[in-house]
C-alpha cells in the first residue's frame, strides 16, 4: 500500500493512543492541532511469527508509522489481535482497551473456586460419614474380646457399614445342648445389658451412624432377637414373636397357647431355671398386645400362670432332692412376666400349699 521510497507526508494528529497490556483509557484533556512530520513503512507487525503488517493495513486502513523517533500503531487492530476489545467514546474522545479474556478467566477462575470450596464441604461432610474399614476392624476385634463368650454363651460378632449405618451380626450355634442352656438362662435383662454395651461401644467410635443388628442362631436358622439405636436414640430390641429358642416345646406350646386365649398372641418362654429349689421363669408379652394386657385383670393371669406352673411342676417333678440331708423337699416356683425390658408382674406359688399370687406392675 505504501512503498519504500515514498516521500515523507505530513499529517494533522488529533489523537494518540498508546498501546497497553491491560484496560486503559486514553482521553484528550485539551483538543489542539499540530503539524507533525511522520513517516510510513518501516514498521512491520508478526503475530506467532506470521507477519500480519499488510492485514492490518488492508483492515483498518491504518498503518503504522514513526514522528521524531516514536512509533504509533493503529491501537484497535492491535488489541483485537491480541484478544481485546476496544471502545470508542466520541463525545468524550475516549479510547478503552478491555482485556475482555482476562475478565472471563477472572470470572471462571472465581466459580471454580467456589464450586471447589463447596466440593471440599462435601468432603469433609462425607468423611465424617465414613467409616475406615481398619476402624470398623478394630471395633469388631473389641466387640469380639469382650463379648465372643458372654455368661458361656459363644458368639461371633460381625460388622458390617453401609452408607451411614453399621450392621451388627452376632452369631451362635445352639445345637450343642449345653450352649442352649448357657442362653436359656441368660435373662432378659443381662441379654439387654449386653446388646446395650455392644451399641454403646459401636455409637462411641461412630458418632454418626445408625445401628441395625441381630442375635443370629444357626442351628434353628433364625433371628433370636432383633435390635436398633439410631443416632440420637434409645435402643430398641424385638424379640421373635414365637419363642426365642426352645427350652421345653411342651411348656413353650402351654404359654403360649393359655395366653392366645385370652386374647394375647406370641407370649413366650424366654426363660426357665430349674437348677435350683426354687424353679424361676420368665414370660415375655409382646408389645403390640399391650392394651389387651392392661384389660386382663390380675385374677385371669394368675389363673393363666397356675396352670403353666402346673405344668413345669409335673414335667419337672416339684419336689428337689437335698444331696446333703439325703431328703426330698417341696419347690417353689416364682415368675416375672416381661414387656420388652419392663417388668409388668410378678408371680409365686408354694407347690406345698398350692397357694399363688400375682401382682401386675403398671409401666
Amino acid at each position: 500500500m505504501f512503498k519504500n521510497d515514498r516521500l515523507k507526508k505530513v499529517l494533522v494528529i488529533s489523537i494518540i493512543l498508546v498501546l497497553a497490556l491491560s484496560t486503559i483509557a486514553v482521553a484528550t484533556n485539551e483538543v489542539y492541532q499540530k503539524k507533525l512530520t511522520a513517516t510510513f513503512g518501516r514498521i512491520k507487525f508478526k503475530v506467532d511469527g506470521k507477519d500480519v503488517t499488510k492485514e492490518i493495513e488492508n483492515k483498518y486502513d491504518t498503518p503504522a508509522f514513526t514522528v521524531n523517533g516514536r512509533s504509533y500503531v493503529p491501537v484497535r487492530a492491535i488489541a483485537e489481535l491480541m484478544g481485546m476489545e476496544v471502545k470508542w467514546d466520541g463525545k468524550t474522545h475516549t479510547a478503552e482497551i478491555i482485556d475482555v479474556k482476562s475478565k472471563a478467566y477472572e470470572e471462571e477462575i472465581k466459580k471454580k473456586d467456589k464450586e471447589i470450596a463447596e466440593l471440599k464441604k462435601e468432603i469433609e461432610k462425607f468423611k465424617k460419614n465414613v467409616v475406615e474399614e481398619t476402624d470398623l476392624k478394630a471395633v469388631e476385634k473389641k466387640l469380639n474380646n469382650n463379648y465372643g463368650t458372654y455368661e458361656d454363651v459363644y458368639f461371633d460378632i460381625t460388622l458390617k457399614e453401609n452408607k451411614n449405618k453399621i450392621d451388627v451380626e452376632i452369631v451362635m450355634d445352639l445345637r450343642d445342648k449345653r450352649q442352649e442352656d448357657y442362653w436359656n438362662r441368660i435373662s432378659y435383662s443381662n441379654r439387654k445389658a449386653m446388646i446395650e454395651d455392644i451399641t454403646d461401644i459401636i455409637s462411641s467410635e461412630f458418632t454418626n451412624a445408625d445401628i441395625y443388628g441381630s442375635v443370629y442362631d444357626e442351628y434353628y436358622r433364625r433371628n433370636v432377637l432383633t435390635f436398633s439405636k439410631k443416632k440420637n436414640s434409645s435402643l430398641s430390641i424385638s424379640y421373635d414373636d414365637r419363642r426365642l429358642s426352645t427350652y421345653d416345646e411342651e411348656i413353650d406350646d402351654i404359654v403360649y397357647y393359655e395366653f392366645y386365649d385370652e386374647g394375647i398372641r406370641g407370649a413366650y418362654l424366654s426363660s426357665l431355671d430349674v437348677s435350683g429349689r426354687t424353679i424361676y421363669f420368665e414370660i415375655d408379652i409382646p408389645s403390640s398386645y399391650e392394651s389387651e394386657w392392661n384389660d386382663l385383670k390380675p385374677e385371669i393371669i394368675k389363673r393363666v400362670l397356675d396352670k403353666i406352673s402346673d405344668e413345669i411342676a409335673y414335667y419337672y417333678d416339684y419336689y428337689y432332692y437335698d444331696r446333703y440331708y439325703d431328703d426330698y423337699y417341696y419347690s417353689y416356683i416364682e415368675g416375672d412376666i416381661y414387656m420388652k425390658s419392663d417388668r409388668i408382674g410378678e408371680y409365686d406359688m408354694d407347690l406345698y400349699t398350692g397357694k399363688s399370687t400375682f401382682t401386675k406392675i403398671e409401666r
